[in-house]
């Protein structure tokens, strides 16, 4: 839910404001908002790619809590966040926010809880999966 509500024509008015930004986009974003993109790739490719860069000024269009990440990473540079649809800051994903590293551990260690989807489903759930370790 987090990646379908960016707009296309916010995004493009901050691309008008700051011709000198660079637009970091994560591959879960819909297509009229990639096709706006200077590099796409997962949250990891994201931040590699904003420390690696020579230009100063990035874009995020992504969950917002990356930009925190970047900033740390790269002080000296500026780091804006895309604008949702909507007029709030609801881009921010609240079931990421209940993962942990304690919790991943004991899911993985304890391998539950199961989760069992109809094929048709997960199929589906996979592609963005799939693609987006494609741009690694």
């Amino acid at each position: 839910m987090v990646h379908v509500i960016f707009s296309e024509k916010r995004l493009v008015e901050l691309k008008v404001q700051h011709p000198e930004a660079v637009v970091l986009a994560h591959p879960e974003c819909e297509e009229n908002v990639l096709r706006h993109a200077d590099h796409i790739g997962s949250t990891a490719s994201l931040l590699a790619y904003a420390r690696s860069s020579p230009r100063g000024t990035f874009v995020v269009v992504t969950e917002p809590g990356i930009i925190h990440q970047m900033e740390k990473a790269c002080p000296e540079k500026t780091f804006i966040p895309a604008p949702p649809d909507n007029g709030c800051s609801c881009n921010e994903c609240p079931h990421m926010r209940l993962n942990t590293l304690e919790k991943i551990y004991l899911c993985m260690r304890d391998q539950s809880p199961e989760i069992v989807l109809d094929e048709t489903l997960r199929v589906k759930a996979l592609k963005p999966i799939e693609r987006m370790l494609q741009l690694r």
